[in-house]
């Protein structure tokens, strides 16, 4: 009897563990839309006040974020493009290595380390924030305003999230390759100042686009995987840390798995 169940639970817990994450996404998916499509109901395309929200949330998350940013990007520009520089010099001509700086460094590690920097920063935050005012009645409180949620908390957030992260990844990719071509060029050789213009000729109008959805999508799914487990607390403190690490491991499995889903799209 129990080698007959043992095929069946078997089967249950492979089908729980394909469906869950499938339910998942379309649960994030469902209630994005729905908090986009509040706000855009709420907020003339072309109105300033409509930005206002946005604008204080990108303030929050980009630009209180460009020390930690600066940072990393300065220490990345020695672990990753100094070092890239140093072992491919004698690979191949100047194309393969500036392919390879624009791939490797502006395709994933950019966009990667910022994701990172915006689950770790602003998306806790998030949770920890909208999981307070859940907790207090806050969100209650404003629903009895006729305040739409999606449209005051959520939506301001995935936007400002999207762009912020596009922005830092910009900023930090900028430096990181200026800062391992400088390196090398004062303790390697001063022919290595010519990388940096090769490297705008280098980025093709694919890769261009490619590099912007990225980000967006990446800012995007951040925020709402964040604005959802903030949500999902109910009536106990300590669901808060709970839904906080879940929406930490849950958006760090989503960057790598939409990253690889990307970057498969564009072989």
């Amino acid at each position: 009897m129990f080698l007959l169940k043992l095929p069946m639970e078997l089967s249950g817990w492979l089908g729980r563990l394909i469906l869950k994450p499938i339910f998942y996404m379309i649960n994030m998916i469902t209630f994005s839309l729905f908090a986009l499509n509040d706000w855009h109901k709420n907020h003339p395309l072309f109105k300033r006040s409509s930005y206002q929200n946005i604008v204080s949330q990108i303030i929050f998350t980009g630009i209180d974020a460009l020390p930690a940013i600066t940072f990393l990007a300065l220490v990345a520009g020695f672990l990753f493009t100094f070092r890239l520089i140093v072992m491919l010099d004698t690979l191949g001509g100047t194309d393969n290595l500036i392919n390879i700086l624009v791939n490797v460094i502006g395709l994933e590690i950019g966009p990667l380390i910022s994701a990172f920097i915006l689950v770790s920063r602003t998306g806790s935050a998030i949770v920890v924030d909208i999981g307070n005012m859940k907790l207090h009645g806050e969100i209650e409180g404003l629903e009895l305003l006729a305040i739409n949620i999606n449209d005051y908390l959520v939506t301001p957030r995935l936007l400002s999230c999207a762009i912020s992260q596009l922005a830092l990844t910009v900023y930090f990719t900028s430096i990181t390759m200026v800062v391992g071509i400088v390196l090398s060029s004062i303790l390697i050789s001063s022919g290595h100042l010519q990388l940096l213009s090769s490297l705008s000729m280098a980025i093709s109008p694919m890769m261009l686009v490619a590099f912007v959805l990225k980000n967006l999508i990446f800012g995007f799914f951040i925020a709402a995987t964040a604005c959802y487990h903030g949500l999902s607390v109910v009536k106990s403190p300590t669901e808060v840390p709970q839904q906080t690490q879940q929406a930490i491991v849950n958006s760090l499995i989503m960057v790598f798995v939409l990253d690889s889903f990307l970057g498969l799209a564009l072989l």
